[in-house]
């Protein structure tokens, strides 16, 4: 995802994408890696440099708020995902965010019901994308690795009638 920040009165635009335990930033084309130690409710404990860096945030419609190790940092979403607030026919998402760990269908794949489809991970979960009907899959609009937010269709499975 993209993310503007502004640190010491200064903007600047990050691209974040996290695979696994590792969360890379990529800031004037410089890259930066973090290792996740530690994910909490509200919370995520992350190792960089061999400091330990508590990462805490909240949103509230479109406005967002982060900390870092308690100290505020102004932040914006640049640019938001394809359908993020509308929902696809035929669509499945995630209900929380959530990184993809496995995506067990391909397009043209017949399903049923109940079938699994994606696994998620969140908070060191493991949450299973199902069919709720049978169908074919149409569309897998994800990767293993990539950082999904709630309402974002992950998969298509158009019903078999």
């Amino acid at each position: 995802m993209k993310l503007k920040i502004k640190l010491n009165n200064t903007e600047h635009e990050l691209h974040v994408t996290r695979t696994g335990e590792q969360i890379k930033v990529v800031r004037d084309g410089r890259e930066t890696v973090l290792t996740v130690r530690e994910v909490g409710e509200n919370s995520v404990t992350v190792e960089y440099g061999g400091q330990l860096l508590r990462l805490a945030g909240a949103k509230k419609g479109d406005k967002r708020q982060m900390w870092v190790n308690g100290r505020y940092v102004n932040y914006e979403r640049v640019q938001k995902r394809a359908g993020a607030n509308t929902a696809v026919a035929g669509s499945l998402s995630a209900t929380i965010p959530a990184v993809v760990s496995a995506i067990l269908v391909s397009v043209g794949d017949e399903v049923s019901a109940g079938d699994k489809l994606i696994l998620l991970e969140s908070m060191k979960m493991v949450i299973p994308i199902q069919a709720p009907e049978d169908g074919v899959v149409t569309a897998v609009k994800c990767a293993v690795g990539d950082s999904v937010q709630p309402g974002v269709p992950l998969v298509l499975v158009e019903g078999v009638n």
